[in-house]
């Protein structure tokens, strides 16, 4: 069934929830497969965000957001920075497309902030995000079931799509040690996260606030907090110097180092590092295994050739470091 008419067909069902006269205003398509489409009255900003999908991946994306965000507003410990996240108005399945009807939030990415105000921007975004990992801050006891969770599950995810290289077998072995012994005991800070936190998913009004955060199919409770912080930084370095981040990985680890700006954001909105159990390159490598592993899970399987074109810039450079 084509776009156009499935969004029809789902409004129809949705009228309730949608302003009279309600037109589509806008329309793009994800790597996973889920259509988002903007709606709203002629000539004025989206009032809804409509995401459609048909394929398994995107299913499975729109499931686990919508958990999130069904968590996420149900916590009473957030308040008014729910605020900041989609309302989901409607969902269902048509014509074997799974869809989500959210509220829109107003705003648009800044995803090329200028020189001067990029410091604030990721001051601001890193504050942002740490309200939610203080509401919802909790430890873990290190050993083998947080070694599953943050080690394990992610590292079988980029070894079935692995290159067949005994050189690439040895690096995943050797990295699965050195993170089992990183969190095979003490007491491990952990927090709800949103999982995919970059200027890209965050949205900006005429100030340098978030007024609002999308795509929350990354996020789950009781995950490394820093994650967020480090992918805003290492995400906003991308887009200004366009490195990939398996290079800036690799740099990192061995020893480049962070620029006075991006310190300067870790300084203030975290007593860094912020897990004393953990050293820094520990949390680079977490950071980075939990990313590769979520981005390779959405490619499916077998791996093509586009997946082979990033495992080379963005898996090889990381386990080439170790």
């Amino acid at each position: 069934m084509r776009l156009e008419t499935l969004t029809r067909e789902i409004t129809a069902l949705h009228a309730e929830a949608l302003p009279a006269g309600v037109v589509t205003c806008g329309a793009a398509l994800t790597s996973a497969g889920v259509a988002v489409v903007k709606l709203g009255p002629p000539g004025a900003p989206p009032f809804a965000i409509l995401k459609v999908t048909a394929t398994v991946e995107g299913k499975r994306l729109l499931q686990r957001e919508m958990a999130a965000l069904t968590a996420l507003h149900g916590d009473e410990r957030l308040d008014g920075w729910r605020d900041l996240l989609p309302r989901p108005r409607g969902h269902g399945v048509l014509a074997g497309h799974s869809y989500r009807l959210d509220s829109a939030l107003h705003g648009r990415p800044m995803t090329a902030p200028t020189r001067a105000a990029r410091h604030a921007v990721m001051s601001a975004a890193a504050e942002t995000i740490a309200v939610l990992h203080r509401q919802t801050a909790g430890t873990v006891a290190g050993g083998p079931e947080v070694a599953e969770r943050w080690v394990d599950a992610p590292l079988r995810e980029l070894s079935c799509r692995a290159r067949r290289s005994r050189w690439v077998a040895y690096r995943i072995e050797r990295l699965r040690d050195e993170l089992h012994d990183a969190v095979g005991a003490g007491t491990l800070a952990a927090a709800r996260i949103h999982g995919d936190y970059w200027l890209g998913n965050l949205l900006f009004s005429g100030t340098q606030s978030p007024t609002g955060i999308v795509d929350w199919e990354a996020s789950a409770p009781l995950e490394p907090p820093f994650h967020d912080v480090l992918h805003l930084l290492l995400y906003t370095r991308r887009l200004v110097t366009g490195a990939e981040l398996g290079q800036m990985l690799h740099d990192q680890l061995r020893g480049i180092g962070w620029s006075a700006e991006e310190r300067a954001v870790m300084n203030r909105h975290w007593e860094w590092p912020p897990d004393g159990t953990l050293s820094e390159r520990h949390m680079l490598l977490l950071y980075w295994l939990r990313h590769a592993a979520g981005h390779a899970r959405q490619q499916g399987s077998p791996a093509g050739y586009r997946y082979r074109w990033w495992e080379r810039r963005n898996v090889l450079p990381v386990l080439e470091s170790l």
